[in-house]
């Protein structure tokens, strides 16, 4: 299904491996790259807490299904669902200069 500006869901996008530890097409668009980094972080912090979709849905008011959407690589959370989950993990997960920088979806350039 066409996102907007016509990509495609981030994991579409994978050259080798599983979201979101795979390795992404160089052709693959920022919203891959951007995507790929936002379901690792937002996977490790849920893991450091010890939280499932369930109850970080409950805790930051995004959906436990939008939570396992990101996670699995089908979409990328809207922008306030993903200040409503930094907010509650208490963590950066948008990524920043290091994915502007790299072309191969691992933000290491």
């Amino acid at each position: 299904m066409p996102r907007s500006g016509g990509d495609e869901m981030p994991r579409s996008y994978v050259a080798s491996g599983s979201w979101p530890d795979a390795r992404l097409v160089k052709t693959a668009p920022p919203s891959a790259r951007y995507g790929i980094v936002f379901a690792r972080r937002l996977r490790d912090a849920m893991a450091l807490q010890d939280l499932n979709p369930n109850s970080l849905g409950r805790s930051s008011g995004v959906s436990r299904k939008t939570i396992e959407r990101t996670l699995i690589g089908e979409v990328l959370p809207a922008f306030g669902a993903i200040a409503r989950l930094e907010d509650a993990l208490g963590v950066d997960l948008w990524p920043g200069p290091e994915v502007r920088a790299s072309k191969d979806g691992h933000g290491t350039g």
